[in-house]
């Protein structure tokens, strides 16, 4: 059995602080909040699309993702399988609203829609389930540095803090995103590598692969079960985690955030686009490898493990060569940065936008508010790294992370969808709405046994339904309210449109490039078809 050995810590400590350095160098040329937060809205698609993609792919998913695969197989993959139809449904509507709207958080459209208490309320929950969330994403590699290295848990979460917060402070979203995709290739190289690794020291090869997983029904990635109580039924992954993905990818200011630093709304889709296409195969492979490990103990003895999410870092360090498995948990600790500094960057942005700026210190410099944005982004990472100390109560990380959102985003998608799809709606109705969203999903948690990923079909849908009754109640919004901020815009003819944009060479441009991308969501639910015939025939064999 191989330990961390020396070339590994040399490939560790080396590969964190390049990161770290280069996260922070792109701090060196910020003047303004619009380059700290939306890095001045010039980075290239496919950066913005790795970076969501390595949030996905963080140190959660990395650590986490076997750990579900080991224990049951590609069963949790449905909750994925959602993301194409999510991913489509945002081309359409929430992306477009919130990149011409030219807003900085996905709270302040809510100001212009509807009022500043709807704004500061659905702000303040972000900041809640965010903060929590952080807190997990922060324990993750602290974990994984706690077992390779045998340290204490409580001093590797705390270092992780420091670095992370560093050059979270000094490099914002820049920084964010393209240390995110420095770190998704080293993932997937160490994701592959690992793959193959397990592969070689299994006996039998494929085939007893196959069917010692077949045995184990770690192949069986459908449950048609109609009980709600089950987690991870096809229904419940399907329905319940495409209004998940909806609310995290469209609402969620972490994620909305990096597709509003791109250069025009064709750029901000086609980054979304590339999520929805890597999504499935990426927690394929993540899956696949917690199956290889099940089939690999299965001949080399039960794992020395406590805790399931130690399951992939211990065998990265004890059972791959030397260097390599350096590498790779420096893959992770590089993920789990990432993931954090996107995190703390997000809920930066918010605090200083929809609270301080706002509320606290109006018309500053925009030097006074670039530093309080580093402040903000400071006093997160101190929430976030008290919070990490209880994470272990909370089971495996990438479910406690989903679980947390789950209490909050199905409430924050009901008033968006209220905001979009409705005129009728007023302040008042949708604030009420996101009361009584946050009411119900609490509720059928105590007082009912139901899939967690139905919790954001019941947020939402309270949200959406009280909060238009009670607007029915009060005055109708005013026309400013509206104009530009619906999907359902009052009635102009096709020739008005084409008049009106054709003013000017640059809308006739933009109309030819928008052409090919309204196809995209079709493209997508082509995908999702095909993804769920691929499962179908998993099953069936």
């Amino acid at each position: 059995m191989n330990n961390f050995t020396f070339l590994d810590y040399s490939i560790l400590i080396v590969y964190i602080l390049v990161v770290a350095i280069v996260g922070a160098l792109f701090g060196k040329n910020q003047k303004s909040t619009k380059d700290y937060f939306l890095g001045g809205r010039s980075i290239p698609w496919w950066a913005i699309g790795l970076s969501v993609m390595a949030t996905q792919a963080s140190a959660i998913t990395f650590i986490g993702a076997p750990g579900w695969g080991y224990e049951g197989g590609l069963e949790r993959l449905i909750m994925y399988l959602n993301v194409p139809l999510a991913i489509a449904f945002l081309i359409v509507t929430i992306v477009p609203f919130f990149y011409r709207t030219e807003v900085y958080t996905a709270y302040e459209y809510l100001e212009k829609r509807f009022d500043v208490k709807t704004r500061s309320f659905a702000a303040f929950l972000f900041l809640v389930a965010r903060g929590l969330a952080t807190g997990v994403v922060l324990y993750a590699p602290a974990l994984v540095l706690s077992v390779v290295t045998g340290w204490d848990i409580a001093f590797t979460i705390i270092l992780m803090a420091v670095l992370a917060v560093g050059y979270t402070v000094l490099g914002g979203i820049s920084a964010v995103i393209w240390t995110d995709v420095i770190q998704m290739f080293v993932l997937w190289f160490g994701a592959i590598i690992s793959m193959i690794v397990i592969f070689t020291k299994v006996p039998g090869g494929w085939e007893q692969i196959v069917s010692t997983a077949s045995t184990a029904g770690l192949l069986e990635p459908l449950n048609w079960s109609m009980d709600l109580s089950v987690e991870y039924s096809v229904w419940a992954g399907i329905i319940g985690g495409f209004f998940l993905h909806i609310a995290y990818f469209g609402t969620d200011q972490s994620q909305i955030q990096r597709v509003l630093t791109s250069k025009s709304i064709k750029e901000s889709k086609l980054s979304l686009l590339l999520t929805g296409v890597l999504i499935i195969p990426q927690m394929l492979l993540f899956l696949f490898i917690g199956i290889l490990l099940y089939v690999f103990y299965q001949f080399n003895g039960n794992p020395e493990i406590s805790d399931l999410n130690e399951l992939f870092p211990m065998f990265v360090v004890n059972e791959l060569p030397s260097g390599i498995s350096g590498l790779i948990i420096a893959g992770v600790f590089a993920a789990a940065m990432s993931s954090l500094d996107s995190g703390l960057n997000a809920l930066s942005a918010v605090t200083i936008r929809d609270f301080y700026s706002k509320f606290f210190k109006k018309n500053a410099s925009e030097e006074h508010y670039l530093k309080a944005s580093r402040w903000a982004t400071l006093l997160w990472g101190a929430y976030a790294t008290v919070f990490a100390f209880f994470v272990a109560n909370l089971g495996p990380v990438i479910e406690a992370i989903n679980k947390i959102g789950s209490l909050f985003n199905g409430a924050l998608l009901g008033v968006f969808l209220l905001a979009l799809f409705t005129r009728r709606t007023n302040g008042t109705g949708a604030f009420a709405g996101l009361i009584a969203g946050m009411a119900s999903v609490w509720a059928v948690t105590q007082f009912f046994t139901i899939s967690f990923l139905y919790n954001n079909i019941v947020g939402a849908a309270a949200a959406y339904i009280i909060g238009y009754a009670i607007s029915l109640i009060g005055s109708k919004p005013e026309e400013y309210k509206l104009k530009g901020l619906t999907m359902k815009e009052k009635e102009v003819s096709t020739q008005e449109k084409l008049a009106k944009r054709a003013e000017s060479a640059a809308s006739v441009e933009e109309m030819q490039e928008e052409e090919p991308v309204n196809r995209w969501p079709f493209y997508l639910i082509g995908y999702f078809v095909i993804a769920l015939i691929f499962l179908l025939i998993i099953q069936a064999g």
